[in-house]
């Protein structure tokens, strides 16, 4: 059996909250705006994770370099995963597709981390309504890709767990094999981006 991921259980955590979620509000574009208290303590937890293992990843890759921030982890990142931005996430079980790093640039964060995490952070009393839907999904599928590129930098594979571990929501996107089996792997995120 393969060893527990460094990050997996928090992640599934996590991930097993924002599931919870579904049964009120339907996990849709429809429904991207839809805000709450819910979706504000998600949001805060899985983005508050992904700068913990960003910081973590980045002092693997390049200990030389001072990253604290996420400013900081953007040059880092984006040398070693240059398509880190074009990443995309599949929720097949809602027909979604995620591109959580899509808006980062070297002045710019994604409006789910500058825009939600961040208000909500330091004034969510006043800025609940930006607790939306798409800001939690993306912020738990950041977190779901973060752990993966951190566990791929940091152990040279890809994640792979028992089936019984394997995330309710989230699959890096496919270009169509079949998975399954006894072992549950995630592969390749970037596997979608490669030409045939």
């Amino acid at each position: 059996m393969p060893k527990t991921p460094k990050h997996w259980n928090y992640f599934l955590a996590v991930e097993l909250e924002l599931l919870g979620t579904a049964r009120f509000v339907e996990f849709a574009p429809a429904n991207y705006g839809c805000f709450s208290n819910e979706f504000a303590k998600l949001i805060v937890l899985a983005s508050s994770e992904v700068d913990s293992i960003f910081s973590e990843l980045c002092r693997h890759i390049a200990p030389q370099e001072s990253a604290g921030k996420i400013t900081d982890y953007y040059p880092i990142l984006l040398n070693k995963y240059p398509r880190l931005i074009d990443c995309q996430l599949s929720i097949d079980r809602y027909q979604i597709t995620l591109q959580p790093w899509q808006q980062w640039t070297e002045i710019n964060r994604p409006d789910w981390w500058s825009k939600s995490y961040n208000k909500l952070k330091h004034e969510r009393s006043e800025h609940l309504e930006r607790a939306t839907l798409e800001a939690a999904l993306n912020a738990v599928g950041a977190q779901f890709l973060a752990l993966q590129l951190f566990h791929h930098a940091v152990h040279g594979e890809h994640v792979s767990v028992d089936l019984s571990l394997r995330s309710t929501l989230f699959a890096p996107k496919a270009k169509g094999e079949f998975r399954g089996g006894a072992y549950w792997s995630y592969g390749d995120p970037f596997d979608h981006l490669l030409s045939d």
